[in-house]
């Protein structure tokens, strides 16, 4: 018996990019449950995607490196990425460090 492989998309947000990055990259995963707080589902696994759009990658040590005030703006960038741009950057970059380090 073979394993099962697994899917080729995840389907959170509606968009098949975003849903696909969630499979390929799991710190996208780990970012969207991060972010999946006071918004629609939809919208917190969507983030990690377009994260990625306005870094250029999504990369844990990229992220935890990064100035905090760049990746602030990165979050509040139209459309924001969460209504609470400025303490779910901080999250995401404290998980980043965590990833690193661990």
């Amino acid at each position: 018996m073979t394993a099962p492989s697994a899917p080729e998309r995840l389907h959170f947000t509606g968009n098949d990019e975003a849903d696909r990055l969630l499979v390929t990259n799991p710190l996208a995963l780990l970012v969207g449950f991060v972010l999946d707080q006071q918004v629609p589902m939809q919208k917190a696994f969507s983030g990690p995607w377009e994260l990625e759009r306005r870094l250029g990658a999504l990369d844990a040590r990229t992220i935890a490196e990064l100035d905090p005030l760049e990746l602030e703006e990165a979050f509040r960038a139209k459309p924001a990425i969460h209504r609470f741009p400025a303490s779910m950057a901080r999250r995401v970059q404290e998980l980043c460090a965590a990833v690193v380090e661990d």
